[in-house]
């Protein structure tokens, strides 16, 4: 009686090991960084639309960069949009003291959890503001959640 006890057992937990979804992960990096490059593009653009296709839109959402601190969408909305706004005008108003050559992402690292996903890349920009010119570089780390299936951003810091 005791052996085919443990054949169930060991059935029942073989035909849970095979039920058990594989994950691509060089898809999902894919994914992830196609989002990440999205939010660069858009942001290089000052492209509201194609920024707020890039994140969550959840009260919990975060970006803490060159000392902005925002919190939540709605807020983070309305900073993207008054930000565009103003950096778009500059740039029609004075297009020689204003422009934005590059602004691209490279190094990716990028760590998988589920649905949670945190990368981390080098960011480069360069280009004329206030009539100086300038290049940067950065570290950049980025928080993603896989919400119906899309990985959105939650938090960039």
């Amino acid at each position: 009686m005791r052996n085919p006890i443990i054949y169930l057992v060991v059935l029942a937990a073989l035909g849970l090991v095979a039920c058990e979804q594989q994950v691509d992960v060089a898809a999902e990096e894919a994914a992830i960084k196609a989002v990440c490059q999205a939010q660069l593009d858009a942001f290089r653009a000052f492209d509201y639309e194609g920024e707020a296709a890039t994140w969550a839109h959840e009260p919990y959402i975060v970006i803490r960069k060159s000392g902005n601190k925002v919190i939540g969408w709605d807020s983070l909305s309305v900073w993207y949009k008054s930000n565009f706004e103003k950096r778009r005008e500059l740039m029609k108003n004075e297009p020689g003291n204003y422009t934005r050559r590059e602004f691209s992402g490279s190094n990716y690292e990028i760590h998988l959890n589920g649905n949670a996903a945190y990368i981390f890349y080098d960011q480069h920009s360069a280009g004329i503001w206030e009539g100086e010119e300038f290049s940067n570089d950065s570290k950049v780390a980025k928080y993603l959640e896989k919400i119906d299936g899309e990985w959105k951003i939650v938090a960039v810091f």
